[in-house]
């Protein structure tokens, strides 16, 4: 029998998203630009699984993905610092619903 909490479903692949995007994002443009990119990605994949309010947390950081790397891009404009501060906000909401720390 395994000790691992059981996580809600779509959490455990949305949580290792929101993780391997602060471990990649690194610190230039185009580092943070690719890691956004791949997160986009990986939380559509993730939101597939989700349901619930796991599921509206994991379109919401998706979106937050793409609006950072079309920011990072230049095809919009927009303030990426206020992007980033939504994303660390709503990523920590996803811990909340997930019940992590």
């Amino acid at each position: 029998m395994s000790l691992e909490p059981i996580l809600p479903a779509g959490c455990q692949e949305a949580l290792a998203v929101v993780d391997r995007y602060y471990r990649t994002a690194g610190s230039t443009e185009l580092s943070r630009q690719a890691a956004a990119t791949e997160a986009y990605q990986g939380m559509m994949r993730a939101s597939l699984a989700a349901e619930g309010a796991v599921h509206s947390v994991t379109v919401v950081l998706s979106q937050d993905f793409s609006t950072m790397r079309f920011i990072l891009s230049g095809m919009v404009s927009g303030d990426y610092a206020a992007a980033q501060a939504r994303t660390d906000r709503d990523a920590q909401t996803l811990r909340d619903v997930c019940g992590t720390d």
